[in-house]
């Protein structure tokens, strides 16, 4: 499919609304220190009856012009709460994640609508991780903020999703607020990594500040293994790109949890390390380290390269080596036979 955008008459977005053609697609989120799966994060895909699976680029802005941003993310959440609860159903204690839009957070009846939905389908609302993009936040400025602080107060997890230099502070309020802190696009990464060595770059700054406060720091934009050995170097803790996994269906998402297995407390919602004879197979029998030998030591969990890709082969997941800024839209998803 062209990356060019498309118009598609407000009439198609209501028919795709209506009859389920706009639901969610998911990719697995990991912990690079553990290397077990933490959650997934809910995309958004048109199937569309004629043009086939279409990528957010070519619809959310019509749906933005139209108005219909708001109905999109209620219609996606309830997706997520099914996807989400279907899962703990069998056990697997994961998360999902969804993008909100300025309108949502500023919108009094949103929290309201989505709990209902989030409840309708026998879900809790702390399975959801509802992510606030840092630029939307900023434009729609303190009642964006109060109305994030209303949704967590409803029981639901705020991330803060950055992809640009640091606009929103990691203050008291903001710590208090936010249950993680994703960066992505791979241009972000790589400026950062040039900047590392001296240490004095707000992003840097602001990773620093996430971890002092306890908060996951999240790399969106692992699209090859030398991305993820960056994202380890730079002292992220949690990844998530194509070098994992494409967005997948959420049948997909079952047969990679049934693969690698899972089992854990609620207080840590992380999948079990694999069963020793399955790791065994899996892994090679010595990891290199991801770490350049000539950097100095650092404080923490020692990343490794392999296990990532161990994880997704285990899961019967294809591996890519792209390099897109973004993790969504420069291509259709290919799933694995």
């Amino acid at each position: 499919m062209a990356s060019e955008s498309v118009s598609f008459a407000r009439a198609e977005l209501l028919k795709g609304l209506a009859e389920g053609g706009i639901r969610l697609a998911f990719q697995p989120q990991i912990d690079l220190g553990s290397q077990q799966i933490v959650g997934f994060e809910g995309v958004a895909r048109w199937h569309h009856e004629k043009l086939g699976v279409l990528t957010p680029g070519l619809f959310l802005g019509l749906a933005a012009r139209e108005g219909l941003l708001s109905a999109i993310s209620r219609t996606l959440i309830a997706d997520a709460a099914k996807a989400v609860c279907s899962w703990r159903a069998r056990g697997y204690r994961v998360d999902v994640g969804i993008n909100l839009s300025a309108s949502d957070m500023t919108d009094p009846g949103f929290g309201a609508d989505i709990l209902s939905a989030v409840r309708a389908h026998g879900a809790l609302p702390h399975w959801i991780v509802l992510e606030a993009s840092e630029e939307a936040l900023a434009y729609a400025g303190e009642p964006a903020f109060v109305g994030l602080e209303i949704l967590a107060g409803m029981g639901f997890k705020i991330a803060l999703d950055a992809k640009g230099p640091p606009i929103v502070s990691l203050d008291k309020r903001a710590r208090s607020l936010f249950c993680q802190l994703k960066c992505g696009g791979t241009t972000m990464l790589s400026v950062a990594s040039q900047l590392h060595s001296v240490g004095a770059s707000g992003f840097m700054r602001r990773l620093e500040a996430a971890r002092a406060a306890d908060l996951p720091v999240v790399a969106v934009g692992a699209e090859s293994q030398s991305a993820m050995d960056l994202c380890a170097t730079l002292g992220f803790t949690r990844l998530q790109g194509k070098a994992i996994s494409m967005p997948v269906s959420i049948e997909r998402c079952v047969q990679f949890l049934e693969r690698i297995g899972v089992h854990s407390p609620e207080t840590q919602p992380v999948l079990e390390t694999l069963p020793e004879s399955k790791l065994s197979s899996q892994l090679p029998s010595k990891l290199p380290p991801m770490l350049p030998a000539n950097m100095p030591p650092q404080d923490g969990p020692t990343f490794v390269a392999s296990p990532p890709k161990a994880i997704a082969q285990a899961a019967g997941l294809t591996l890519f080596s792209l390099d897109f800024a973004s993790n969504d839209d420069a291509t259709r998803e290919v799933e694995a036979a």
